[in-house]
C-alpha cells in the first residue's frame, strides 16, 4: 500500500487577510480519491 503524506500545509489567496486552511496534516492511501471543497465564501446570490 503506497501512502501519500501531506504535513503542516497552509493556504490562502494572494491578496486575501485570512488563509483558507493552516497548518493541516493528514496521510491518503494513494489508492483512494480525495477532493477539499470550500464552500460559502464571496457568493452574492
Amino acid at each position: 500500500m503506497s501512502l501519500i503524506s501531506v504535513n503542516n500545509l497552509t493556504f490562502g489567496y494572494d491578496g486575501s487577510y485570512n488563509n483558507i486552511f493552516e497548518d493541516v496534516s493528514f496521510n491518503i492511501n494513494a489508492d483512494w480519491k480525495c477532493l477539499i471543497i470550500r464552500n460559502g465564501k464571496d457568493k452574492t446570490r
